[in-house]
Order: structure tokens, then C-alpha cells, then sequence
């Protein structure tokens, strides 16, 4: 039989679509105070904001009928007819922020009108509108959420740890400031500042007060004017590309929104300047006429549909390829990405067979000769398999003395069948992996020690996801040490990473990539052990020598899944006698 929802439960149904963590809560009431036009805004959290979240401005304020209306589920100021709809440039305007937060939370608000002389005191909660009267306050509004979820306790189980709702209460936080530049913000967690950014005059000044000199330093300016979309803003110098999303901003119109297809669109143009799997910095703006794009999809306003997204996405590329030609950012051209070679390359049979008109350069020691014996024959691992026995019977010789390296980037050598090529960054990734899950699992991370101790400066994102999980950090091999104001002191890293400054900047990053995954327990320990491995094999040494390489093969082929790279990308790759003979008529 069908029947009316109690209005109770249908808040709280509605509540689920615009509140769903404590993050929520905090951008759409920031996002009110930028609408109530603050010039200064300050958000104090506790317990990550599952005991208290305080948003505190001095904007317009409201009267006592507004303070109390505000809290009516679609009550607004922002739209009056549905042609507006077509003309929204604020954050908000469905007025259904303040409801759903309500019916979830108590709320207390503290706000007085401009050139009023008092203010109004309003509590809600549930139930609805609890108390209404006057307050001594200053122009502006406060709004003060305790106890989030505390009616829905299915809901609050299921919230993340402490660290994770923390870092996207940051992620909001940053999203507001980096559209507002000219207004004051602060966040303040647990009594202690996590950001206090000043107004100032250009974005390139804000980026730099939120994460630091040396990202600012690494930017170049994108801009670009058509008649459908203007493009402004910055992209990262392809050496500063990270394993791992963060810096990674689209607005339009002045709202940040998410767009996986124009992500390809920015990092296209970087396929050939940076490591597979690396992704840039990028803060790009749209401006576009807002009857050409719908703000109106989704309950949390961060996705957005475009008119013709598909010409949006070539004027981005575009630009963006353009602003990297500008800098001298151009590709080099790479033994794998002359005339579509693949990276491993794969010949096939055929009666005909051209005759490639590109010979790679092959690196060599001058001093080599194949027919010396070693004098240091390189340590081979025993921890053989017998699934893998079939890959046993195509392994080079052991002696190495036939091995070469091709390009820095691959391992040639003769085996019964053929030739045998080695992917040597994928077989690094193999064989780090596999040693990365033992020691995982067994909870004896293999630590190794930096020259010096070594001081970091952090993002306050970065800095809460390392400080708050300080023995997951040690379980993963790394001695890391909290100095304060944003900054740890790195005593040690996990075997296999570089101990350099360079070295060490890029195993934070892993770290912290580790630390952010989502998945759920059961896939911690691998995608932990990817990541490190991914990252240990992209920081060692690129070129190897004769013993380092044939070491490279005994270590590969004694991993459980010597053919595969922890990605599932193939690590070898055998080319027959009868493929050659065929490729060279």
C-alpha cells in the first residue's frame, strides 16, 4: 500500500544525497559564507568533525525571520523563477544544505544582520526549530554542528578513520580556497592551525601559501580564449608529475567540479614527458556562459555537464599542449616510441617481412669481454618454484656473459628458442613487490638508514595522513618522526629506495600514496606492496652494468610470477630464432 514518508524520515533520506561525512558539512557552509559575501571565514573541527564542526564569517548575516527560515528544506534567496536555473554562478542555491544537515546533526546558529543592532540565537535539530533568541554577536554568522550522525549511527559507523575524514575536510577546505583568493581562511583541527592563508592578490601567490615554494616554482601558466571556453590557470612541469592524484583541480565558473574526461584531455599532452602511471599538478579555471553548462546533476554540486563537452576537450588539450611547447617541455624520442614500437617489442612471422630502418643503440661496457669469466660471479637465489619451471627452461645462462642492455631499459639475452627481453624497470617492480608482501605480512618491514636525517615540509593533507597512522608508517619500513608545523624528520626508508634528498622526497610520496589508498583490507597489503615497489623501482639506478643485469634476471626468476609485473604488464618476452630469421630476409 502506498503511503506518505513522516517528514522525519524523508529528511533523513535527503540528508543521505548532500550529507555524507563530516567534509559535507563543511563545504556547504563555507560555500554559504562565500555566497553571504565573507571576506574572512575560520573553521574550528574536533574529533574530525564527528563531535563539532564551527563555521564562523563576516558576511551579510541574516534577521531573525531569515535565521529562522533558513533551516525549511528549498528555502533560498538564489533563485525565484526556473529560468534561473540556467544563470546560477553561486555555490549554493537549492537551499537544501542547512535542512539535511539538521536532520542528522544538532545545530546551533549565531548570526546578526549588517546595521543591526542585535543578533539571533536559533537551535535545531531533528525535530526541527528548538529555540529562537536574541544574542550579542558580531556581524556575520556562526554555525556550530554537533554530534554528526548521532540519529543515523549506521551512517556513523561507516565513516573512515580519523586521518582519512581529516584529509577531506582539508580537500574541501582547499577546493574554497583556491577559487577565493582575495578572502581570509582558516582551518583550525583540535585547537592547533592546519592553514591560515592570507588574502592576496593572485592564485599563483595562494598556491604557494598552501603548498609551498617548490610546487609554486614548478608551474607554468596555461591561457587560452575561445568563443565557447576561456582556459586560465597553471600546469606542473612534467619532472614534478607524482604516482598518485592530489594536486589536481578543475573549476568552472568559480566551482570546483570532477571530470575524468577532461582529465584525459590534461594529461595526454604529458604521455611522452613523464613515467607511465605519473600524473601532473594542474589547477585549470574554466569560465563558460552558465546557460551552456548544468551545475544541477548531482546532490553535492561536483559534477557538472557541459554543452559540448567533446569541443571543451580539445580546446584543453590543445592549450595545454600548447603551454608545455612554450617551456620546452618536448618529448625525447625513446628505443620503444620510434615508429610505434611497443615497449617490449614483439615480432611476427611473416613472408615478407620489411626490414625496420631504425637499429637501436645498444649500451655496453668497453672494457667487457665475453669471453672473461667473471672474477665476483653476482649471488643467485635458490627460492625456485616448480610451477615456474617451464620459464626455468628459457632463463639465460647464468654466467651473464652474453647479456647486454639495451637502452638502459631492457635486458637482451640469448636463450635455446631465441632472444629473450627483459622489461627492467617491470622485473624491479616483480621483485620488490614480492619482497615488499613478505615483509608486510609479517609485519619485519626491511628498514635501511638515511645518511642524515632528513627534514620534510608536508602539505597539512600529507603531514595528517603520516602523523595519525604513525605505526602503519613503521610496519612499512620507514622510521618518520614528527618535528611540527607541518614538517618529519625521515631516519629511514624501506630496502630498495634511494637514501638521497631526491630519493627520499619520492618515497614520501609513495608512502603517503599507500596511506590514501581506499581499499578495503583484504587488498591493503597488496596495493601497499605495488605501490612501494612501483616507486623503489622507479627511484634505483636506470642504467646497470653486466653483473647488475645478469642479478636483475637470477632475482627475477626466482619470484613466484617472474613473467608479470605486479600491474599485470608482462616483464619478458621471448622473440623465436624462426621470428628473427623472418624480420631480417
Amino acid at each position: 500500500m502506498l503511503k506518505v514518508l513522516p517528514p522525519e524520515i524523508a529528511n533523513l533520506i535527503a540528508a543521505g544525497e548532500v550529507v555524507g561525512r563530516p567534509a559535507s558539512v563543511v563545504k556547504e557552509l563555507m560555500e554559504n559564507s562565500v555566497d553571504a559575501g565573507a571576506t574572512a571565514v575560520t573553521v574550528s573541527i574536533s574529533d574530525s568533525g564527528k563531535t563539532l564542526i564551527k563555521v564562523s564569517d563576516n558576511g551579510c548575516g541574516m534577521s531573525r525571520d531569515e535565521a529562522v527560515l533558513c533551516f525549511e528544506r528549498h528555502a533560498t534567496s538564489k533563485i525565484s523563477e526556473a529560468s534561473d536555473l540556467e544563470r546560477i554562478m553561486t555555490y549554493g542555491f537549492r537551499g537544501e544544505a542547512l535542512a539535511s544537515i539538521t536532520a542528522v546533526s544538532t545545530v546551533t546558529l549565531r548570526t546578526r544582520r549588517k546595521g543591526e543592532e542585535v543578533g539571533t540565537k536559533v537551535e535545531a535539530g531533528q525535530s526541527g526549530i528548538i529555540s529562537v533568541e536574541e544574542d550579542s554577536i558580531a556581524e556575520g554568522s556562526v554555525f556550530e554542528i554537533r554530534n554528526l550522525f548521532y540519529n543515523v549511527p549506521a551512517r556513523r559507523k561507516f565513516l573512515k578513520s580519523d586521518a582519512v575524514e581529516m584529509r577531506n575536510i582539508v580537500q574541501e577546505f582547499l577546493r574554497v580556497a583556491l577559487t577565493r583568493t582575495e578572502i581570509s581562511l582558516r582551518l583550525i583541527s583540535g585547537g592547533k592551525d592546519i592553514y591560515n592563508l592570507r588574502p592576496v592578490q593572485n592564485l599563483k601567490q595562494r598556491i604557494r601559501d598552501i603548498y609551498g615554494m617548490n610546487v609554486a616554482r614548478e608551474l607554468v601558466e596555461v591561457n587560452v580564449n575561445t568563443t565557447i571556453v576561456n582556459v586560465s590557470g597553471f600546469i606542473g612541469n612534467p619532472e614534478g608529475a607524482r604516482k598518485r592524484s592530489g594536486n589536481q583541480f578543475f573549476f568552472v565558473n568559480g566551482r570546483y567540479f570532477r571530470s575524468p574526461l577532461l582529465n584525459k584531455a590534461v594529461c595526454k599532452p604529458y604521455e611522452k614527458l613523464v613515467p607511465e602511471g605519473a600524473m601532473p599538478t594542474y589547477f585549470l579555471y574554466l569560465s563558460i556562459n552558465p546557460e551552456e553548462v548544468d551545475v544541477n546533476i548531482h546532490p553535492t554540486k561536483t559534477e557538472v555537464k557541459f554543452g559540448d563537452e567533446g569541443v571543451i576537450f580539445e580546446i584543453l588539450m590543445a592549450g595545454v599542449r600548447e603551454s608545455l611547447g612554450k617551456n620546452d617541455f618536448t618529448p625525447s624520442i625513446e628505443f620503444d616510441s620510434v615508429g610505434n614500437i611497443p615497449q617490449i617489442p614483439v615480432f611476427h612471422k611473416t613472408d615478407s617481412a620489411p626490414r625496420s630502418p631504425y637499429i637501436p643503440k645498444v649500451d655496453y661496457t668497453p672494457l667487457f669481454n665475453p669471453f672473461d669469466t667473471p672474477s665476483c660471479p653476482p649471488p643467485v637465489l635458490d627460492t625456485f618454484h616448480t610451477e615456474d619451471k617451464f620459464l626455468f627452461e628459457e632463463a639465460p645462462a647464468e654466467d651473464g656473459r652474453d647479456i647486454l642492455v639495451a637502452h638502459g631499459k631492457y635486458v637482451i639475452a640469448p636463450v635455446k628458442s631465441g632472444i629473450m627481453v627483459i622489461h627492467i624497470e617491470r622485473a624491479r617492480q616483480r621483485i620488490f613487490y614480492e619482497r615488499y608482501y613478505e615483509k608486510i605480512a609479517e609485519q619485519q618491514p626491511i628498514v635501511q638508514r638515511t645518511l642524515f636525517p632528513q627534514t620534510v615540509k608536508l602539505s597539512a593533507e600529507d603531514y595528517i595522513a603520516i602523523t595519525e597512522r604513525s605505526e602503519t608508517v613503521a610496519q612499512l619500513g620507514f622510521d618518520i618522526r614528527d618535528f611540527g608545523g607541518g614538517s618529519v624528520v625521515v631516519y629511514g626508508v624501506p630496502e630498495g629506495f634511494e637514501i638521497d634528498e631526491t630519493g627520499v622526497a619520492g618515497s614520501i610520496d609513495a608512502l603517503i600514496s599507500a596511506l590514501c589508498d581506499e581499499t578495503q583490507i583484504d587488498d591493503y597489503r597488496h596495493s601497499v606492496a605495488v605501490k612501494l615497489a612501483e616507486s623503489a623501482a622507479a627511484t634505483g639506478r636506470k642504467s646497470l652494468n653486466r653483473t647488475e643485469a645478469q642479478l636483475l634476471v637470477d632475482s627475477l626468476f626466482a619470484c613466484r610470477e617472474p613473467h608479470l609485473s605486479p600491474s599485470g604488464h608482462r616483464c619478458v618476452a621471448t622473440i623465436s630464432t624462426e621470428e628473427l630469421e623472418a624480420v631480417l630476409k
